[in-house]
């Protein structure tokens, strides 16, 4: 009777593992099906939607550590992307113009001539600069523009600005 109960014991054990791994595979499946649905949110930019219009930076998402913050001025840190593949910024007192490729969803901005003043303490403008050489994606989200930087899914808000002049 001894070896019953311990055979006994043992497939209750063996069914366990089996449901609790089940399980896992079921949360993990389900947490990639909501990452998924949350990069979907993100609508692919079309150049009409975007192209010679003032964006101005009024927020960063970023991923490690999670933070979001707002940028205090969005009004001195701007960005235009031409028509012509060529865009221009303002970060802070300095202004600078660069060329940019976007494909789908995908964007590249190329450095150009940029003034190097010095903005103050306070000023976000090497902030700004550096996020903006790493840029890597374009999207819309909520009539806001999105650049996403790298790799690690940290992203640039925009909001729009005036329409830009020719």
């Amino acid at each position: 009777m001894n070896t019953q109960k311990l055979l006994s014991i043992f497939i209750i054990f063996a069914v366990l593992t089996c449901t609790f791994m089940a399980v896992g595979c079921t949360e993990i499946d389900n947490e990639d099906d909501i990452i998924e649905a949350e990069q979907d949110e993100e609508i692919v930019a079309s150049p009409d939607e975007i192209i010679d219009i003032e964006w101005q930076w009024s927020g960063l998402t970023e991923t490690f550590p999670a933070s979001q913050s707002v940028v205090p001025d969005p009004e001195n840190y701007k960005i235009t992307l031409r028509s012509d593949g060529t865009y221009s910024i303002k970060a802070d007192c300095n202004i600078g113009s660069g060329g940019y490729t976007m494909e789908g969803n995908e964007l590249t901005l190329a450095p150009g001539p940029i003034t190097l003043a010095y903005c103050g303490p306070d000023s976000l403008d090497s902030q700004y600069l550096s996020l903006l050489s790493n840029v890597t994606t374009v999207s819309m989200e909520d009539d806001q523009l999105v650049l996403g930087i790298g790799d690690n899914g940290d992203r640039m808000l925009f909001v729009k600005g005036d329409v830009a002049e020719q």
